[in-house]
């Protein structure tokens, strides 16, 4: 087996309704692995994602305006909510 090798890639991507996708990856080859992702669709609701995978555990940020949500903070991962606020 071999050492594992640093690495990025990524891609954005917009289709003929206006909705988007995008995500970025990339790692030190140390076992650190830091990203993001998320979408955009025709109607503005939005989720956007910000992660870490470590020694420490995988731990994430997401943002979002989706119906039904709300800020919280469950097993490493912060979710702030837009429709708290309503």
């Amino acid at each position: 087996i071999s050492a594992p090798q640093p690495y990025e890639y990524g891609y954005a991507l917009k289709d003929e309704y206006g909705n988007t996708q995008h995500k970025k990856e990339s790692s030190d080859g140390h076992g650190k692995v830091e990203g993001s992702y998320g979408f955009t669709d025709e109607h503005g609701l939005y989720r956007s994602v910000q992660y870490v995978a470590d020694k420490e555990g995988f731990r994430a940020s997401i943002k979002t305006n989706e119906p039904g949500t709300e800020n919280q903070n469950p097993a490493d991962v912060h979710l702030d909510s837009e429709q708290s606020n309503h």
